[in-house]
């Protein structure tokens, strides 16, 4: 009899013990635990285009001469069409790439609060020339209802959306949309708006 009564207090011991271990544990850690993509969360909510561009992964992708053509880098004067240049692809309403010069130039997101990080997945738009990460971390920048998406893989970051939360100007589902069809891809978030 004395051994049932403490059985639940053995338990209850012990899984106070885990929880509280987790917590301490969960407390120094960083926020995913993935150290590439918390890498680039730290980035994205430094402010600093420094610590952006370090991360920034460039892709050969082929000049266009043909300026209504934002899926492709425009080729600079007397370069041939079909010429790679390396890029980081910005996915928004206006598609475009910033060329290794461009990116040194660069001044980042800026300012912006964490607001979600999820895995990416068939409801991510990709193409050859708009490659998706493994995950995305979104980042709002003060009284904005469009997101920075740092599109990041174990290399870096691969992609920077710049997309509406609650409806849509790029290609692809809202992160609202993503959270209420796919809420178990989140890692973190969505956060809380600041007013």
């Amino acid at each position: 009899m004395k051994i049932r009564r403490q059985l639940p207090r053995v338990f209850t011991a012990m899984m106070m013990a885990i929880l509280a271990a987790g917590c301490a544990q969960r407390s120094t850690s960083t926020p995913t635990g993935l150290s590439y993509l918390d890498a680039a969360i730290e980035a994205g909510q430094s402010g600093d285009p420094a610590a952006l561009r370090k991360l920034a992964v460039l892709r050969p992708v082929p000049c266009t001469t043909e300026r209504s053509l934002l899926r492709q880098p425009l080729c600079p004067s007397g370069m041939p069409e079909g010429t790679p240049l390396m890029t980081l692809p910005i996915l928004s309403s206006d598609l475009g790439h910033l060329t290794a010069d461009e990116l040194s130039a660069w001044q980042g997101i800026g300012k912006a609060q964490l607001y979600a990080v999820y895995r990416t997945g068939p409801y991510t738009y990709a193409d050859e020339y708009f490659p998706a990460g493994e995950y995305a971390a979104a980042f709002l920048p003060a009284g904005s209802d469009f997101a920075f998406i740092l599109q990041v893989t174990k290399d870096g970051i691969v992609r920077i959306d710049y997309c509406g939360i609650h409806f849509d100007i790029c290609q692809g589902l809202t992160i609202d949309e993503i959270f209420h069809e796919h809420p178990w891809s989140f890692l973190l978030g969505p956060l809380p708006i600041p007013e």
